[in-house]
């Protein structure tokens, strides 16, 4: 006689119905990482099938892919944006160096994600103007006050025109692209790039307050001084 027991069956224990804010949100968190994984061409059916839900209940909480691409971006580039980034580069009780360091290796670790870099670069390729928004707050709120203080810093005369503001603007962000490519090196050419990258922007901070103020002192000095 056989007395081994059989096996007892059991359900399995039913999904947990989300909350519809508690939806919204893992529809956006797992949309993230399908639109830096395919790009934004994917389709709607292909989008809820990786979302792991039905197309009728993505549009219930998005009614066009439009929107949620909208609603990926502010996720991904507005919410996280630090606001006290202004207040560090504009603190003028620390060197400037010391302040540069500390905002770019803060923001390093903003930028220098798989899906921050892909779905930038996707963006830029397919849905024109979108980054723009981004890149003006980027110009607005950073650069120009990084060159504001450069001049305070290092006693450089102030523009004389939009001319000199740009010059300004375009070597502070040489000196800033340089944190983003890491992430193009890394997430979109799949190269190496250093593991210590604190020391390297430490070097580019260094490489650009070495030559930026003697350039652009150098371009502002009235003839025949």
């Amino acid at each position: 006689m056989n007395n081994q027991a059989s096996p007892v069956k059991t359900d399995a224990p039913p999904r947990r119905r989300l909350a519809p804010q508690e939806r919204e949100h893992d529809i956006v968190q797992k949309a993230v990482t399908v639109f830096a994984r395919q790009g934004f061409q994917v389709s709607t059916r292909d989008l809820a099938k990786a979302l792991g839900i039905t197309q009728p209940l993505l549009y219930r909480y998005f009614p066009s892919k439009e929107v949620l691409i909208d609603r990926v971006y502010d996720e991904v580039f507005s919410s996280r944006w630090n606001p006290e980034w202004e207040e560090w580069l504009a603190d003028r009780t620390h060197p400037l160096r010391e302040r540069l360091c500390h905002y770019l290796k803060d923001y390093a670790k903003f930028v220098l994600r798989n899906e921050w870099v892909r779905i930038f670069i996707y963006a830029g390729l397919t849905r024109g103007g979108i980054n723009q928004k981004y890149l003006n707050r980027l110009r607005e709120r950073h650069f120009a006050v990084i060159a504001r203080e450069l001049r305070h810093s290092y006693g450089i005369p102030e523009p004389r025109g939009a001319a000199d503001e740009e010059d300004e603007i375009e070597l502070v962000w040489s000196m800033h692209s340089g944190v983003f490519y890491f992430g193009v090196r890394k997430w979109i050419y799949e190269e190496s790039i250093p593991r210590n990258i604190d020391h390297h922007i430490e070097l580019r901070v260094d490489a650009f307050l070495e030559g930026a103020p003697n350039v652009l002192r150098n371009q502002r000095k009235t003839p025949g001084t």
